[in-house]
């Protein structure tokens, strides 16, 4: 079932997301604010649960507003456009944080943590926690990362990330279940080495 969105330009009052797009398309590009505005909080929260900053979160979005208004004439109009952008605003955030390095000042880590060395002898990097959860998921297959993603950062209900993907919610438990497994192996080795 697609939903209709009540738009004030529209004469009858109502215009559903392939309409907009085919419009833009045919030249009239100030019909892609409607899409913006539609959209622009739910990619907005999805991308502020990733990257867990206001400012960052507002730059990103619009990052991801411009990107897909350039990337129209790829959209394949079989999906929702809802799927795709939410898509493309998680890559963007994953992205975001993939490339953001922290930074300690030297003088704040005690000495003997300094003096840490991992079991293959070479110094040990401080990391938080919260950095070894975010190496792991960015390491996992995407198929398995969106999942984790949307459940436990954006906070979706299975019938939400089965409506996003455009899978059956069985495929979406199943996968969870497996980056769960994926997750806990890769942390298992890591975090023995974190306080």
């Amino acid at each position: 079932m697609k939903t209709i969105y009540y738009s004030a330009g529209s004469p009858k009052g109502l215009k559903e997301d392939g309409q907009i797009i085919r419009a833009i398309l045919d030249g009239q590009t100030a019909q892609y604010r409607l899409l913006v505005e539609r959209y622009q909080n739910p990619v907005f929260r999805v991308i502020y649960k990733i990257v867990n900053n206001h400012e960052e979160a507002g730059e990103l979005t619009q990052d991801v507003f411009v990107k897909a208004y350039e990337s129209l004439p790829q959209y394949d109009p079989r999906y929702k456009f809802f799927s795709w952008i939410y898509r493309m605003a998680i890559n963007r955030a994953l992205l975001f944080l993939r490339n953001r390095k922290p930074y300690v000042e030297p003088e704040q880590i005690p000495a003997r943590e300094r003096e840490k060395v991992t079991h293959d002898g070479q110094p040990f990097d401080l990391v938080t926690k919260s950095t070894l959860v975010e190496r792991a998921v960015n390491e996992l297959d995407q198929k398995y990362k969106t999942v984790i993603l949307l459940k436990y950062f954006a906070g979706l209900s299975y019938s939400e990330i089965s409506e996003t993907l455009d899978l059956p919610e069985k495929t979406i438990k199943s996968r969870l279940f497996d980056a769960r497994m994926l997750l806990k192996e890769k942390l298992e080795k890591n975090l023995k080495y974190v306080d």
